[in-house]
C-alpha cells in the first residue's frame, strides 16, 4: 500500500499570530513610553491604553502558547508553568504598567520582557528544529526562571513595602514643580500673546479679525463691541457671506448692520446653498440642520426687516421636514413656517 501520509505544511497560524503578537506588542509599549513624563491626566491615559492593548497582547500569547502545545513538543511541566504564569504574569503587566506611569523607571522592564520571553517559549516548543537545539530543560530553567522572576517581581512589591527614597522624591517633587511652572508660563504667554494682538485691532480692522475673539474668555464682550465699531463692517459682512460657511456668521444680528437689499440678497444666497445639504443624499445632513438653527435669529432679524427669504425658507422647512427624524427638526420646520406666515 502506498504511504499516504504527507509533511505537514507551514504553521501559517502560527506566523500570523507571531506578526499580531508584534504589532501589539509595539502599540503596547508606545502607549506607555510617555506615561512618566505626561500630566496626571495624560499619565492615566497612556497606561490605560497601554494595560488594554497589553491584555489583548496576553490574548494572543496564550492562543500561541496553546498551539505551541497542541502541535509542538511541550512536555506536561511547561504546560502546567504557562497555565499558571501566563494570567499571573498578565496582572504583573498592569501593575509595572501603573508604577511605570508612577515614575517606577524600573518598571518598564516587566511588560518589555515578558512577552518576548512566551513567543520564544512558544516558537521552541512549535518548530521541531529549534526544540532539538534548545532542551525542553534549558527551556524550562532559563525562559521559564525568567518569566517567574518578572512575574514574582512587582507581585512581591505590592506585599513588601518599597523603602523611601528621599532623593527620587525630591527629584519628582523638583519635576512636577518644574513642569507646573512651564505650564504657567505657557498659559501666562498665551494670555499675553492675545491681549497683544486684541490691543491692535480697532475700528479700521476687518470684522473678520475680530472673530477668533468672540470665544474668548477675557475678550468676548469686547470683540463684539469691536465688530459694531468696524468701519467697514457692511461690507465684510457681504464678502463673508458669500465666502465663509453659514455656520460661521451665526451672530450677525448682533453686529450693528443694515439689512439692506444687497446684505439679504447674499445672506438669501448663502442660506439657500446651505439648505440644499440638508438632505440624505450628502453627508452629515443632520448635523447641518443642526447648525442652521443657530441661524433663526438671523433668519427672524432680517425677515422682520422685510428681506425677501421666501425661496430658501421654503426650501430649507421642507428639506427639514423630508430629512427629520425627531421633534426638535421638526420643530424648527415649523417655526421656518411661521416666520414666513408672519411675515
Amino acid at each position: 500500500m502506498a504511504d499516504q501520509s504527507q509533511p505537514p505544511g507551514p504553521p501559517i497560524g502560527t506566523a500570523i499570530l507571531l506578526v499580531l503578537a508584534f504589532v501589539l506588542y509595539a502599540g503596547m509599549m508606545g502607549s506607555l513610553s510617555d506615561a512618566p513624563y505626561s500630566d496626571a491626566m495624560g499619565r492615566s491615559l497612556a497606561v490605560a491604553f497601554g494595560a488594554i492593548i497589553g491584555t489583548v497582547l496576553w490574548i494572543v500569547l496564550a492562543v500561541l502558547l496553546i498551539i505551541s502545545a497542541v502541535k509542538g513538543s511541550m512536555s506536561i511541566w511547561g504546560k502546567i508553568g504557562c497555565f499558571i504564569l501566563l494570567p499571573a504574569s498578565l496582572v504583573a503587566m498592569w501593575m509595572a504598567a501603573d508604577a511605570w506611569g508612577n515614575r517606577d523607571y524600573s518598571a518598564i522592564w516587566i511588560p518589555a520582557l515578558l512577552p518576548p520571553l512566551f513567543v520564544l517559549y512558544a516558537v521552541r516548543a512549535r518548530f521541531p528544529s529549534l526544540g532539538r537545539k534548545v532542551g525542553e530543560g534549558v527551556a524550562n530553567i532559563v525562559l521559564g526562571g525568567a518569566i517567574l522572576l518578572l512575574t514574582a517581581t512587582p507581585l512581591v512589591k505590592s506585599v513588601i513595602p518599597v523603602p523611601r527614597d528621599p532623593a527620587a522624591e525630591a527629584r519628582a517633587m523638583v519635576e512636577e514643580k518644574a513642569r507646573i511652572e512651564r505650564e504657567e508660563q505657557r498659559v501666562h504667554d498665551a494670555e499675553k500673546r492675545e491681549e497683544t494682538e486684541f490691543a491692535a485691532l480697532g475700528p479700521d480692522s476687518s470684522m473678520s479679525a475680530y472673530f477668533p475673539f468672540l470665544n474668548s474668555n477675557r475678550f468676548s464682550k469686547q470683540a463684539l463691541a469691536g465688530i459694531r465699531a468696524v468701519k467697514s463692517r457692511q461690507a465684510d459682512a457681504v464678502a463673508l457671506l458669500q465666502s465663509k460657511p453659514l455656520v460661521d456668521l451665526a451672530g450677525l444680528s448682533e453686529y450693528n448692520l443694515e439689512p439692506t437689499p444687497e446684505l439679504c440678497r447674499v445672506y438669501g444666497d448663502a442660506l439657500a446653498g446651505t439648505a440644499s445639504s440638508v438632505s440624505k443624499s450628502v453627508p452629515n445632513y443632520l448635523g447641518t440642520a443642526i447648525d442652521l438653527e443657530w441661524q433663526l435669529p438671523n433668519i427672524k432679524w432680517l425677515t422682520g426687516a422685510r428681506c425677501n427669504l421666501d425661496q430658501p425658507l421654503t426650501t430649507l422647512e421642507a428639506n427639514l421636514r423630508a430629512v427629520a427624524d425627531s421633534s426638535r427638526i421638526t420643530g424648527f420646520a415649523d417655526k421656518l413656517a411661521a416666520l414666513r406666515q408672519t411675515k
